[in-house]
């Protein structure tokens, strides 16, 4: 049962750095704003399991690496297993609350609604929320925005249980640091969390079927980045073909290639594209549809088919950056606003 209406200028479905960014754009133009986000609180996964997670790791391994360094290893840093994980995720909480915490006095301040639930298109103007408690509202705008981000793509031969074989939402619920990780992928997220572990002590092995990571970068940089994974003790094997991975069910994970060898670490990091979160949307009620990579088309303002509805962030693709995805957000609105 519906139990109430509302009508607002924009609504921005998402509350990641790209719909964060659409609706402070928005609100500055003075139109009435509506975020809706399906978890507690705001943010999206690149507070909760993204850019600020990893970031933060990556800061306090540079700290304790460069510490060591600049002390010209009088000072030597032990990487006690339990001790470094319970420090780092103290501090990861820490700095999750606290980006969540101005995040939220951020849209406060701009007298922006928020709207906790999961929402679904009835028209390319509506949408229907349903709360946790299963109140019903169904909202409706001008202009709509998708910003819905996306969750990591496992692929079928590679079980994921974030137990022993973990991805990007899983990977720091670890409660001790291995001492060896397999890590599949050579993307940017593969190449962070390698590395960062690689800095804390874990030998890393990185799998993939291309030659080289980061193949988009150039050459000097890869190999700048190989240099430096091979300095703290992990390395890069290209052109790997991984033909299964499964956890031992006593104390390793096996990985074995298509040649026949077998590679073993304490645990395993699935690290191999993302797919985007669109199909709870029912998109199609509002006249859109997926293209072949399951993403929505846009054009240069982050317009898609339906002139009224916007997408932006992770649910049109590359380059997947919260910094790209904030600027889509503000583009999008600048846009749709103007005039």
């Amino acid at each position: 049962m519906i139990t109430n209406r509302h009508d607002y200028d924009v609504i921005v479905i998402g509350s990641g750095p790209a719909g964060q960014n659409a609706a402070l754009e928005a609100a500055s133009r003075d139109a009435h704003v509506l975020v809706v986000e399906r978890e507690a609180s705001v943010g999206g996964a690149c507070v909760q399991y993204g850019t600020i997670p990893s970031k933060t790791l990556r800061e306090t391994a540079l700290s304790l690496t460069t510490f060591q360094r600049r002390s010209g290893d009088v000072y030597r840093i032990s990487h006690d297993a339990q001790l470094s994980v319970c420090s780092l995720m103290k501090r990861l909480n820490d700095v999750i609350h606290a980006y969540q915490e101005t995040t939220r006095r951020s849209l406060e301040f701009a007298s922006i609604s928020r709207a906790w639930g999961k929402a679904r298109f009835l028209s390319a103007n509506e949408i229907h929320i349903e709360t946790i408690s299963g109140e019903k509202t169904i909202a409706s705008a001008e202009t709509i925005v998708i910003a819905t981000g996306s969750r990591p793509r496992n692929p079928p031969n590679i079980p994921v249980d974030h137990e022993n074989i973990l991805d990007s939402d899983s990977i720091l619920s670890m409660s001790y640091l291995p001492q060896s990780l397999l890590v599949f992928g050579a993307g940017v997220i593969a190449c962070e969390y390698a590395a960062t572990f690689a800095a804390l002590g874990v030998k890393v092995t990185m799998i993939d079927r291309g030659d080289y990571p980061l193949s988009f970068l150039d050459p000097e940089i890869v190999s700048f980045f190989v240099q430096q994974l091979e300095v703290n003790g992990g390395c890069f094997r290209g052109k790997c073909d991984v033909q299964s991975v499964k956890f031992d069910s006593i104390s390793a994970v096996k990985a074995t290639l298509a040649s026949g060898e077998v590679l073993k670490a304490d645990k395993a990091f699935v690290a191999l594209g993302r797919v985007a979160n669109l199909e709870s949307l029912e998109i199609t009620k509002a006249g859109l549809a997926v293209n072949e990579r399951g993403l929505l088309t846009v054009n240069e303002y982050c317009q898609t088919a339906v002139p009224n509805i916007y997408a932006v962030g992770d649910t049109i693709g590359p380059p997947s950056l919260a910094s790209a995805s904030m600027e889509q957000g503000r583009r999008s609105m600048c846009h749709a606003l103007t005039g």
